[in-house]
């Protein structure tokens, strides 16, 4: 048996979406998040209502092999969610999120995304794993999702493009 140190890395952040809970939640599903989300293209889904729900699993591709996801919270009641993404030998992530407060049509969402490596691969990973990569990720997370929730459709990618230029400039 061989016991290591983790080599981990957690951020979080709060983000505004611009509606409800009751509309913001059905979105945090790796089905509808295909409606809203520029390159999400998940290989499978595993789930009895065909949406996300308690022990759901989806499998995106990822180098050197596929992710592996599995929903380990899902409460619609507390508006919360939490996955663990798994690559195997190389990293497990935990990505939670929990819509905390709702005022004039705008929810406030909290987010946490923690990675801890499996191996040498895991730990560039991790080591790249900075503030500035999540902020960046998180940006574009609330920009597409902001925009389906105000215009119904996805954001395009040379609109996203545009957008992360007015962010980061």
């Amino acid at each position: 048996m061989k016991v290591i140190q983790p080599v981990r890395k957690m951020h979080s952040c709060t983000q505004v979406r611009e509606r409800t809970r009751d509309e913001v939640f059905p979105l945090l599903c790796p089905v509808k998040e295909k409606d809203w989300t520029p390159d999400w293209d998940p290989k499978l889904v595993i789930s009895n209502s065909g949406v996300m729900e308690q022990e759901c699993l989806f499998v995106e591709e990822d180098t050197p092999s596929h992710a592996i996801w599995v929903v380990s919270k899902h409460d619609p009641v507390n508006f919360e969610v939490a996955m663990y993404r798994i690559v195997p030998e190389v990293i497990v992530g935990r990505f939670a999120i929990t819509l905390v407060s709702e005022e004039r049509n705008m929810t406030n969402a909290s987010v946490s995304y923690e990675q801890t490596a499996l191996g040498e691969d895991g730990k560039k990973i991790v080591n790249e794993f900075t503030a500035e990569s999540f902020a960046e990720y998180m940006d574009e997370f609330t920009l597409a999702i902001n925009h389906y929730l105000t215009t119904g459709i996805m954001i395009e990618g040379n609109e996203l493009i545009k957008q992360e230029v007015k962010i980061h400039h």
